[in-house]
């Protein structure tokens, strides 16, 4: 969120205006644009000043940054899988598909995504994901469990290197007190490491979709870099 960064980087902030440069923050669900504006004279100058200001930004929040421009999440990382010939199958429940269709809204996209289960169902989940029934029983379908499980299945369903899968309420309805509305679990698995993470969002349905299927793609991002910066994959 925009306060969380803004405490974050709050130091540096205070410094650009000591290089006449002035910071602006865009919100929109799930990310924030940080816009930089340099006034002068010289072009070369200034873009030297940003650039350097950017440096510093990125020994800050390294892995906060996923892109610049118009960069979009779904591009970073179709990118990355494309260079490195990895590929990627998704297991959605709450986002409905939206994983996917994020994925293959990329030109050459069939290079690195072999396919989607959308199991929106406890029975789906069972029978096309195999995802034990004793877990959903006493975990619920919104769970660290089921979603690891869903991510693990689905990557060798498809054969691909990596699986994600999300499960959550999307809302408006549906909540219960123990799992709120905007409760979503999301979990990236590959053959070296499976990860998942909760999130804990409000009750804006198209909002929580959007958010859930943005940030299962950024746990993407962030195993692609651990695994690159181990060495596991050439």
């Amino acid at each position: 969120g925009e306060s969380f960064l803004a405490e974050i980087i709050k130091d540096w902030a205070n410094s650009l205006e000591l290089h006449n440069i002035k910071l602006a923050y865009l919100p929109s669900p799930g990310i924030v644009k940080l816009r930089l504006t340099a006034f002068g004279k010289d072009e070369n100058i200034l873009v030297k000043k940003i650039d350097n200001c950017i440096k510093d930004l990125k020994k800050i929040i390294p892995g906060l940054i996923y892109g610049y421009g118009n960069d979009k999440m779904e591009g970073v990382v179709g990118e990355i899988l494309k260079q490195k010939g990895f590929t990627v199958s998704t297991a959605e429940s709450c986002t409905g598909g939206t994983v996917a269709k994020m994925l293959t809204s990329k030109s050459g996209s069939s290079a690195y995504f072999h396919g989607s289960i959308v199991c929106y169902s406890n029975t789906s989940k069972k029978e096309l994901l195999d995802v034990d029934e004793n877990e959903i029983n006493n975990y619920g379908a919104v769970s660290k469990e089921v979603v690891e499980q869903m991510a693990i299945a689905v990557r060798k369903k498809f054969h691909t290197d990596f699986g994600l899968a999300t499960s959550g309420i999307a809302g408006p309805t549906g909540g219960t007190e123990d799992k709120p509305v905007g409760t979503i679990w999301i979990a990236v698995s590959s053959a070296n490491k499976v990860e998942s993470k909760k999130l804990k969002l409000g009750y804006n349905r198209e909002r929580n979709i959007h958010v859930s299927a943005l940030s299962v793609l950024n746990l993407l991002r962030l195993q692609l870099s651990w695994l690159l910066s181990t060495c596991l994959f050439p």
